[in-house]
């Protein structure tokens, strides 16, 4: 059924692809002859105070005459008449670091609009002459000033251009050194051999549920792709371990994500189709000649619009709306509301013939749907000239509801698995961010979040249908930190910090200390160490499974404390060009009070994904992630990149036996080599159209299995796993290729891109599951030849 799918996407795509190369080729022989151009403006403003910094250069480097602007009285400058292309812009001011913003892509649809963050310069002895020129240019860092390291900057634009992002944050960060995917359909990723379950995700500064379509349904972590548009996506940061200490509840990694503004002196729109969905975005103010703005993003999927003329059953129909309000206030305040939301179908249904059933699995039939969202309310105000207060109100909520019949011999559906699980959260987050002198910084803040959960979950046992989880309540999770980040002379700098957090329901806590430092050797080369106690909560769904006991119901899992990880890194950079870097990271993480089955094999490190969680655990486990990260990353420059990672690690566990294994997520290790070329048009020297070839290759380990008690297996008719050596058997390596082609067209009001992608160009099969043959009675490792290929045209105007 999958596989019909996958050929008729490919057909489609194929199709429009055609019909795109003819389109463009009579594009190309319309071309205007008027020179294009574009307007770019901002805010310049200091990093950790968020005041304005008036009197500050901004310069469009190697322009000839020297084209550029100074900010105004409020930090604002504005640049006019900029060629369409690619642009580097260099942003200095007395007694703060140059900074560079690289390769800004400049099209005639859109404004460019910049927030500048700049660092005071704390050791500056004389004044600085700035030369505009390409030896300043330097990759910029991470958007969180008190991040030292295991951390990296992404944008909007490289979800799209990096060839496997599929748009999508969570696969483009797979590309990333020490991360790792489970499987191609699924956007779940390993970071540092730790179970997708581990990432947390942010949006706007405050924690929020899994937001991808069909969020946990093979993979708790994972879905099928974020609900992030790139129309609403800012630069945001990606960990990967040793977080700085405003975060919490996290063993594995994190995603903060950012949202933009929406451009508040003129109405812009984009609209795209393709194989994989429709995209409406608009943005502009909500008052000609006032500072408030909308920004709004809505996408349905094309199946649902095509699903009746599509030869297959299963059909994922989801879509999505996000949005964000930005107003800012006349005292100096901003308040902004944003918002994100999704919902997903998917049906199977039964196979009524048995004599084409091959598995077990034919005789199924399930209706599914997921609903996630997130809203909240922001204030910022800056307090003084040396501090700001940030404040957030949000709520969130995630629906699971799975209703799974089978057919028995007799060819009566009968109920197997019923779930219907919803977790609701309110939450309210405040930071204080002070500058106290100009060595010293430091953020303190408090979370509250009250959580609420009604669940249902009943699944067959025996003949009967059985309660696994059947209760609803709330209870709160508090946390609260403090982080200070000091700079001790010109080339050593400390980041130190405590999170601490409270769980009412079983009165649980955990005392967590950071430390992270920074010391320069020279300008191309630098030393770091991290160190963090990371802990998390399991899914609360293992809290809450219950257990019949004498005359009551009972929850053994209840009392459960934190899994606990600590983190170690040291990383060294090497800046061998303007361009040019190499980063190594060796880490360790130990990680304590795992849960795990007394006198067992089994332990929550490994946990992927049990609907009817039905075990009795106790936090007696353990667990060991030791390795080394390579990058080797060529920024963009000269219309080309390129992005070279390996990792190699090892993962091991002990259990409640006190027995050491290999953990699930051990794959041992990952090569990633990721590029790109554009190839640009002049048109009267104005670089107006861009064609832009994108490819990686993936080589990395096998996915872990558990080998299969064949003699129960094949006495029951079903799969029966073996838990005396879990995990020593490894699926072969797998090797994927993923493509990436857009083309753009600027025209005076308008740009269009096409754009051909596909994930796993070669059809790589991957070993998916064991699966019991009825029809032959035998076991058979049966494996999936995953390929998505996506076809879309955009207009932006």
């Amino acid at each position: 059924m999958k596989n019909n799918l996958q050929i008729y996407l490919m057909k489609i795509s194929i199709l429009l692809f055609v019909a795109g190369l003819i389109f463009i080729s009579g594009r190309l022989l319309a071309q205007e002859t008027s020179n294009l151009s574009q307007t770019i403006r901002g805010r310049v403003v200091d990093k950790e105070t968020q005041t304005a910094l008036p009197g500050a250069n901004v310069f469009i480097l190697n322009t000839d005459p020297l084209k550029g602007a100074m900010t105004d009285m409020d930090g604002h400058f504005r640049i006019k008449n900029v060629h369409i292309g690619r642009v580097d812009i260099q942003i200095s001011y007395m007694g703060y670091k140059t900074f560079t913003i690289r390769r800004i892509q400049i099209t005639t649809s859109k404004e460019v609009v910049l927030n500048v963050e700049l660092e005071e310069d704390v050791f500056l002895l004389k004044a600085v002459t700035v030369n505009a020129n390409k030896d300043n240019k330097v990759k910029s860092g991470t958007i969180n000033s008190m991040t030292i390291i295991s951390a990296r900057t992404f944008s909007a634009e490289e979800t799209r251009r990096y060839a496997g992002g599929m748009d999508d944050p969570a696969r483009m960060a797979s590309a990333f050194a020490g991360v790792t995917v489970g499987n191609v359909q699924d956007n779940s990723i390993i970071i540092r051999g730790n179970s997708p379950k581990g990432v947390l995700w942010r949006l706007e500064g405050v924690e929020i549920p899994n937001p991808s379509h069909f969020a946990g349904a093979n993979v708790a972590g994972g879905g099928l792709t974020t609900l992030f548009s790139n129309h609403l996506l800012a630069n945001s940061d990606f960990f990967t371990g040793a977080f700085p200490a405003e975060y919490g509840n996290v063993l594995a990694g994190v995603f903060d994500i950012k949202l933009r503004n929406g451009n508040n002196e003129k109405g812009e729109y984009a609209f795209q189709a393709g194989v994989m969905g429709i995209d409406f975005a608009a943005e502009g103010p909500f008052v000609e000649g006032k500072k408030a703005s909308y920004l709004i993003n809505y996408r349905y999927s094309t199946f649902g619009l095509i699903k009746d003329f599509i030869p297959s059953e299963q059909i994922p129909e989801y879509q999505d709306l996000s949005f964000k309000l930005n107003f800012p206030l006349k005292k100096g305040g901003v308040i902004t509301f944003w918002g994100i939301g999704g919902n997903d179908k998917n049906s199977e249904p039964v196979t009524k013939d048995a004599t084409k059933w091959v598995y077990n699995w034919d005789r199924v039939q399930y209706d599914l749907s997921t609903n996630v969202g997130a809203s909240g309310l922001n204030y910022k105000k800056i307090i003084g000239k040396s501090a700001y207060i940030n404040s957030s109100i949000v709520a969130s909520t995630n629906n699971f509801s799975w209703d799974l019949k089978r057919l028995n011999d007799d060819l009566v559906l009968e109920d197997s698995i019923f779930i219907d699980n919803t977790t609701s959260k309110f939450t309210f987050s405040t930071f204080i961010n002070n500058k106290f002198s100009k060595k010293h910084a430091n953020r303190t803040g408090i979370v509250l979040n009250n959580i609420f959960y009604n669940s249902q979950t009943q699944g067959k046992y025996q003949g009967e249908m059985i309660d696994y989880n059947n209760s609803n309540g709330s209870s709160y999770l508090f946390q609260a930190y403090t982080q200070s980040k000091y700079d001790i002379s010109r080339k050593l700098l400390v980041n130190i910090g405590v999170h601490t957090q409270y769980f009412l329901l079983n009165k649980e806590y955990s005392i967590e200390p950071r430390l992270g430092l920074k010391y320069k050797i020279n300008p191309k080369n630098i030393l770091s160490f991290g160190y963090g106690n990371h802990s998390q909560l399991e899914p609360l769904n293992v809290y809450m499974y219950q257990k019949e006991s004498i005359a009551k119901t009972i929850l053994p899992n209840k009392n459960l404390d934190f899994s606990k990880a600590h983190h170690f890194v040291v990383g060294y950079d090497n800046l061998i060009t303007s361009n040019l870097r190499i980063k190594i990271e060796p880490y360790y993480q130990y990680l304590n009070n795992i849960p795990v089955i007394a006198d067992s094999s089994w332990s929550m490190i490994n946990y992927e994904q049990e609907l009817t969680f039905d075990k009795v655990l106790e936090n007696d486990g353990t667990g060991t992630n030791i390795g080394i990260d390579f990058t080797l990353e060529r920024f963009l420059e000269n219309n080309y990149y390129y992005l070279l990672t390996a990792s190699f690690f090892d993962s091991k566990y002990t259990a409640g036996n006190a027995k050491v294994y290999n953990s699930r997520f051990n794959k041992n290790y990952v090569l990633t080599l990721l590029g790109g070329k554009e190839f640009v048009f002049d048109k009267q020297y104005n670089k107006t159209n861009i064609l832009s070839i994108n490819g990686r290759i993936s080589l990395m380990g096998g996915h872990r299995i558990l080998p299969v008690n064949e003699e129960v297996s094949l006495r029951e008719k079903d799969i029966y796993y073996d838990w005396s050596n879990p995990y020593e058997e490894q699926n072969p390596a797998d090797l994927f290729v993923d493509l990436t082609i857009s083309y753009r067209i600027n025209k005076k009001k308008y740009s269009s891109i096409w754009t051909f992608q596909i994930k796993n160009l070669t059809g790589t099969h991957s070993n998916y599951m064991y699966q019991y043959n009825i029809n032959e009675n035998k076991i058979e490792n049966t494996s999936q030849m995953i390929m998505v290929p996506s076809i879309s045209y955009k207009i932006e105007f």
